[in-house]
């Protein structure tokens, strides 16, 4: 597809997805039907698939006449093009219009997949890869799969395999509801579905899940602003804030508004905000070589005033609209929420899983298979029952707790994946040679956290932390902490080894990244920020759960200085150290979507998960410092270990999509084989197991009544690996089928190891890449996982994934501490426009403090 018009100075117009698939279903349905009886699914790049081969051929003679098609003959069957309108609401050839050209490029033998369900092409993941025909076949079924919800439901909204609307509007509003939509205010919350299919031994699968869209509404941008910053009068914007002004930055940024003016009701091209100006009337550019403000341009174009001091938007690279021209149209709200804002999303997904399988079961109809004319001219049934499935529950491992020379274990028969830490001693706890206490909140220090202070040291003592001296509570502004720690440290004469306690106002995002950068970065001394609020002051004068809260900051305190809470005992852990064993966790995060913010890549590792983070590309998931980062951890875990290097390797991957798998395998095992190879010459290298950990897909498990948990989750240790679909859910013969839920190709289980809580538990999918220490067996390396999310922390509780990949997460998340304050606040913000920070950006980056390299310093 080629548009045949150029766009503002001449530039090509590049054509997304959405607006492609748009221009193809209009071409079928609304301009040509006639030549495309059984309509074709587009994926909106290139691809067209169709159930039957369109019969250009005959037809040409007759269609010659129009002026929307032209027939030539290439080297396919045919070639055909047509010409579209731009306008979403024409079908008559216009000065704007597309060429969109069809070829017949080959048949898709949909029979491949025999060998694929047969399980045959296990462990040979080349059978799947791009351009393969059991890749082009999934593809095919995947599209014909979206292609009736993207088409029956008007006024939804999509995005990947999810379509979003509000199917259950006609239930009355909830005060939840209610209640949800002022905090989100201006956003609203819509119903998903997501919809994929999914190739197991034996069968094909569609997996459907609930998702949440978060959705800008349909109004005035002015309004929208106004709603977001509660603000009565338009007036108000003129004496914004700088806080509300970045706040509105940060809100509009990707936002797709259209242009309106009296001479033309609407653009109808929607385009992304790249920026907010704060007077935009004053602004200037070059108009056919004169210097004109936008406030002149507007008046003598539009007769409209822009007064002094409205706010504007910056558009693509150089344009510029006061907010009053601009219209939002209904969209999907595109960059990061607050933690606040994400707690009230999570709230509006049911709480119980039998109520989210229902809601599923509602929204079923919505997903139109029935009545698709894509699945029904390709002969596909697809069965609405749920699948059944069998599993195991794993042993769970006891819990180890202090002194260690003399282990107190916990066992966890009768709460799997549960324990307390109450009247126990920490496995070893940390001596602290001074603790100082600073309040930071701007007020002078209470005797309400002169309570909350000595009841913490006295819980510490309890759980077995010494403690050498501490100060009293020392009052500051937190103007320049970074300065201010060691100033006072002088006066007390305290050592430069200390635990800094620090007590924040409840609402001091940039206060707390002070101080951590201070810490982590500056200083290299463990910090614990408190935050003051209302529910500690509750807790400390009602002496009401203070001792669980004091104790969970204990577990991080601990933990953070270089001591041990706890520690799982198995048969698994039991096999992880009688030889020397490094257990890796590796993640890689990016920037929200539309910033040109860089990604980051940590590793965490044994001994004492100590962690590494580094700098990359933006959007580049392939860790490309992985061979420097592998042989830091070597290094340190031969300090560690009395120089001993590892035997054996287990490396757990985070982040990592099924189509990166292989790239993963050739770009981030090979290389740690090569750099091992090369360290360890002329010796063996340890062995290598290569996981890939995946907590971003939608498989759910929805148990009996009677095998269920409290919470109506499944029990903690659930496994699924060969487990029995009782009904075949996508069927061509519409025939039972037994089956599992693995891959056909990886060796793959699900492992729900977290006890369940609010909310549907979400399984951990693990992915074996290779595994040359257990050599495929399933059940130990099940064991060693299950064991190892029992390790984490700074809880009481088994984790969703190994401690290791879980740590790796938490490492990324503190990357903007790494940088000064002047970039910290601006990463996400950081747009394709401001590519001439980058140098400056790679620059500010620090590294992690020399002496807490050795230290959990992320807890």
């Amino acid at each position: 597809m080629k548009p045949q018009f150029k766009g503002v100075g001449g530039k090509e117009i590049i054509l997304g997805g959405e607006k492609g698939s748009e221009i193809i279903q209009r071409l079928q349905a609304r301009i040509r039907p006639d030549m495309f009886p059984n309509p074709g699914a587009f994926d909106g790049k290139k691809n067209l698939y169709a159930t039957q081969s369109f019969n250009f051929s005959t037809q040409l003679v007759s269609a010659d006449s129009s002026p929307l098609l032209y027939a030539h003959h290439f080297q396919f069957d045919y070639a055909v093009q047509f010409l579209v309108p731009w306008e979403r609401d024409q079908i008559q050839s216009t000065e704007k219009s597309v060429e969109v050209r069809i070829a017949r490029v080959r048949a898709v033998d949909i029979s491949v997949l025999g060998r694929l369900l047969d399980g045959e092409e296990q462990g040979n993941p080349e059978a799947i890869g791009p351009g393969t025909n059991i890749a082009s076949s999934l593809n095919m079924l995947q599209l014909f799969l979206q292609a009736a919800p993207r088409c029956m439901a008007a006024g939804a909204l999509h995005k990947g395999k999810s379509t979003y609307i509000q199917w259950h509007r006609d239930f009355p509003q909830s005060s939840h509801q209610k209640r949800l939509d002022e905090n989100l205010r201006p956003l609203k919350l819509l119903d998903g579905l997501f919809q994929s299919v999914r190739p197991t031994i034996g069968n094909l699968i569609v997996n459907i899940d609930l998702s949440v869209g978060v959705v800008v509404p349909r109004m005035p941008l002015e309004e929208l602003c106004a709603r977001y910053l509660r603000l009565r009068d338009a007036r108000d914007f003129r004496n914004l804030s700088r806080a509300d002004y970045d706040k509105l930055r940060h809100f509009l940024r990707d936002v797709k508004i259209t242009i309106v003016s009296q001479q033309h009701s609407s653009k109808t091209k929607a385009r992304r905000i790249r920026g907010l100006i704060q007077d935009v009337g004053s602004q200037t550019f070059d108009k056919q070589g004169y210097t004109v403000t936008v406030r002149d341009h507007f008046l003598e174009l539009h007769q409209k005033d822009i007064q002094r001091g409205t706010l504007g938007v910056l558009v693509g690279q150089h344009e510029m609209f006061p907010i009053f021209s601009c219209h939002v149209p209904e969209q999907l709200y595109k960059s990061k929420l607050n933690p606040d804002q994400i707690r009230e999303v999570l709230s509006f997904v049911p709480q119980k899983p039998a109520d989210r399988l229902g809601r599923i079961r509602a929204g079923w109809q919505n997903l139109g298979y029935g009545n698709s004319p894509y699945l029904t001219d390709a002969k596909i049934q697809i069965n609405s029952n749920p699948l059944s499935i069998t599993g195991r529950i794993l042993p769970a491992p006891s819990i180890q707790y202090g002194p260690q020379l003399k282990p107190y274990l916990i066992s966890l028969d009768r709460r799997p994946g549960s324990w307390d830490v109450m009247n126990r001693v920490l496995f070893s706890p940390f001596q602290i040679p001074y603790v100082m206490f600073l309040n930071l909140t701007g007020g002078n220090a209470t005797r309400d956290m002169g309570q909350f202070r000595e009841q913490l040291l006295g819980t510490m003592k309890d759980r077995g932390i010494t403690i050498t001296s501490t100060s009293s509570i020392v009052d500051d502004n937190g103007a320049d902490i970074g300065k201010t720690i060691p100033i006072i440290a002088s006066k007390l004469n305290a050592p430069k080894k200390l635990l800094l306690i620090a007590i924040l106002p409840d609402s001091a995002a940039e206060l707390y990244a002070s101080v951590k950068r201070a810490g982590d970065i500056e200083l290299g001394v463990p910090t614990q920020c408190v935050r003051w609020n209302n529910k500690l002051l509750g807790c400390i004068r009602n002496n009401k759960g203070l001792d669980q809260y004091l104790n969970n900051l204990i577990l991080k305190i601990n933990a953070r200085c270089g001591g041990i809470n706890h520690v799982p005992s198995s048969h698994a852990m039991s096999y992880l150290s009688n030889s020397p064993t490094m257990i890796i966790g590796a993640d890689v995060s990016h920037p929200s979507p539309g910033s040109a913010a860089p990604s980051f890549a940590s590793l965490v590792s044994e001994a004492k998960y100590t962690g590494q983070i580094s700098m990359q590309s933006s959007r580049q998931e392939i860790i490309e410092s992985l061979p420097e980062l592998m042989s830091n951890a070597l290094n340190m875990f031969f300090k560690e270990n009395e120089g001993r290097l590892p035997e054996r390797i287990f490396f757990f991957r985070d982040g990592v999509s099924e189509g990166e798998f292989e790239t993963v395998r050739e770009h981030e095992l090979n290389n740690i084989k090569k750099m091992l190879d090369r360290k360890f010459h002329p010796h063996k290298r340890p062995a290598i197991t290569f996981i890939v950990v995946g907590k971003r897909h939608h498989f759910r498990f929805f148990p009996k009544h009677q095998d269920a948990d409290r919470s109506g989750n499944c029990p903690s240790g659930f496994v699924v690996d060969r487990g029995t679909i009782v009904a075949a859910d996508f069927d061509f013969d519409s025939q039972k089928v037994v089956s599992g839920i693995e891959h056909p190709v990886y060796s793959d289980f699900y492992l729900q190891s977290q006890p369940g809580l609010k909310g549907t538990s979400i399984p951990a999918h693990y992915t074996v890449i290779e595994d040359e220490n257990l050599e495929g067996d399933a059940d130990k390396l099940q064991a060693v996982a299950y064991a190892l999310c029992h390790s984490y922390q700074r809880s009481t509780r088994s984790v969703k994934i190994p401690a290791p990949v879980y740590y790796a997460d938490l490492v990324c998340r503190r990357a903007k501490f790494h940088f000064s304050s002047q970039y910290s606040s601006h990463l996400d913000g950081l747009s394709d426009a401001a590519s001439d920070e980058q140098p400056n950006i790679m620059r500010d980056f620090k590294q992690l403090h020399p002496d807490l390299h050795k230290t959990m310093h992320f807890m």
